[in-house]
């Protein structure tokens, strides 16, 4: 299963923030709260991970400047989380 690490809004007025960095690349591990995204949008910010899994592709470039709620990455869940109950 997949689910999706999108732009966040890092203050309730956010439109789009600019990827610095990413912290992580396609095949990474990575766990709920952990770093994966350096932003910029009148301040600068770390994106976190909100669940475990794999890092599966990278969608944007560091660089780009993307709408809140774009799809930044993919990541393939580990066996049981994101199914519902």
């Amino acid at each position: 299963m997949e689910d999706y690490i999108l732009m966040a809004a890092m203050y309730p007025t956010m439109t789009s923030g600019k990827v610095d960095k990413f912290l992580v690349k396609p095949g990474d591990k990575v766990v709920k709260g952990m770093a994966v995204a350096e932003i910029i949008s009148e301040g600068y910010f770390t994106l976190l991970s909100e669940v475990d899994g794999n890092i599966s592709e990278i969608y944007v470039s560091e660089g780009e400047y993307v709408e809140v709620d774009s799809v930044l990455m993919e990541i393939t869940l580990k066996e049981g989380e994101g199914e519902e109950a």
